[in-house]
């Protein structure tokens, strides 16, 4: 661990780095416009040059090129397959100096990452620009990879994301060290070809309660909610604390999935002993997912989209600012954002870990302790509300 003499003589040492002004190494690519591949990677270009300008080195040899097109030359390449090393760059974050000096600009990490590696590198600083690396993530990968990525606070970039599959991704924040990360790379690259136990276990589909049911809601029907009506202004209250802007408000209607749920609640209200087992909770998620689940309700691939630290359910928030991380931007619509404002029945709930694929016994949902709530089966799930916003 360094002492404060150490960082101080690092400072003075690189002051000319540290003293320039704090510059983008991309242009904004406006999420208005169509951009096309040409386009990404003319921006990319510049990412290497004002690098090696701002910076002792070039630092490692990138990709130029879409997302997608990188992912073909690393992960899915059937001649020479290797990870990709995703680098998500952010000026004026904190340890970004540090990070690029002495992890970018190592020289046993160029090298290593030039044999084994494909290095693809964005740069998030714009926030159109951030926004367009979640819809290339959500698109190309999956919205698991984009939601873990949306879930990072943008003060701890930057960020490296080791990809060996779409399903399989690892990151490694700027609080690791360069011995940790050139030692991770090397364990990771090993992994790629001969997978650990513990990365076979993780990637593995688990299998819960709730894609275990007989019966499916069904698909449900929309209604405009009118903006001067009492329940357009009720879902309003629940935003009044951000600053995001409602576009539309629907409210769902599924008779057969309205009559299941009340059977469920009234099964647990009468076991647990008291009727307070139903609470209003939010669920931020994609467009097409969203869509998905008023076809057919929550199903089996939507688990642990959101992550699975409370159990491998479906997630639910008290907080719809908690919510939001997940309702990532639908770029081809001006970047409007989907949440599901539902009656979700926590009936006797427990603290719990990512282990559970089901409910614990005598319980009906795992929770963080009061803000998340996991549940395992679409009887408890009653979608109300679908509300569209900014």
């Amino acid at each position: 661990m360094s002492n404060s003499k150490e960082i101080d003589d690092e400072l003075e040492a690189n002051d000319n780095v540290f003293s320039r002004p704090n510059r983008c190494l991309m242009p904004e690519l406006p999420l208005a416009q169509d951009v096309s591949a040409i386009e990404i990677q003319q921006a990319m270009e510049q990412f290497p040059r004002i690098f090696t300008e701002l910076y002792p080195s070039s630092g490692p040899a990138l990709y130029l090129g879409p997302l997608n097109e990188a992912m073909d030359q690393s992960i899915f390449n059937s001649n020479e397959s290797r990870p990709l090393l995703i680098y998500l760059h952010r000026t004026e974050t904190a340890a970004i100096h540090c990070f690029c000096k002495n992890v970018l600009c190592n020289e046993f990490i160029i090298n290593y990452l030039a044999e084994s590696y494909i290095v693809w590198a964005w740069d998030c600083s714009k926030d159109a620009n951030y926004q367009r690396l979640l819809w290339m993530l959500l698109r190309y990968i999956g919205s698991s990879a984009a939601a873990m990525v949306a879930a990072i606070p943008l003060g701890e970039f930057p960020v490296l994301i080791c990809l060996l599959s779409t399903q399989q991704h690892i990151i490694l924040d700027s609080t690791t060290s360069p011995d940790e990360i050139y030692t991770r790379l090397i364990e990771i690259r090993d992994d790629f070809h001969s997978p650990s136990e513990e990365m076979i276990r993780d990637g593995s589909q688990r299998v819960s309660i709730c894609s275990n049911e007989n019966w499916y809601p069904g698909s449900s029907q929309l209604e405009l909610v009118e903006q001067q009506s009492d329940k357009f202004r009720n879902i309003a209250n629940y935003f009044s604390n951000s600053s995001y802007q409602i576009i539309r408000v629907e409210q769902i209607n599924n008779k057969k999935w309205l009559t299941k749920y009340e059977e469920q609640k009234e099964v647990i209200c009468n076991r647990i002993g008291h009727n307070r087992s139903e609470r209003i909770l939010f669920h931020g998620c994609l467009r097409e997912t969203a869509q998905d689940i008023l076809r057919q309700g929550f199903h089996r691939d939507q688990i642990s989209i959101h992550g699975t630290k409370y159990g491998h359910g479906f997630y639910f928030s008290t907080d719809p600012k908690r919510s939001h991380i997940y309702a990532l931007p639908d770029l081809p619509s001006g970047g409007e954002r989907t949440m599901l404002v539902c009656h979700v029945l926590i009936g006797g709930t427990r603290r719990n870990h990512s282990i559970m694929e089901t409910y614990p016994w005598m319980f009906d949902s795992t929770t963080a302790g009061s803000e998340i709530y996991v549940v395992f089966s679409n009887l408890q799930i009653l979608p109300e509300y679908l509300v569209t916003y900014k």
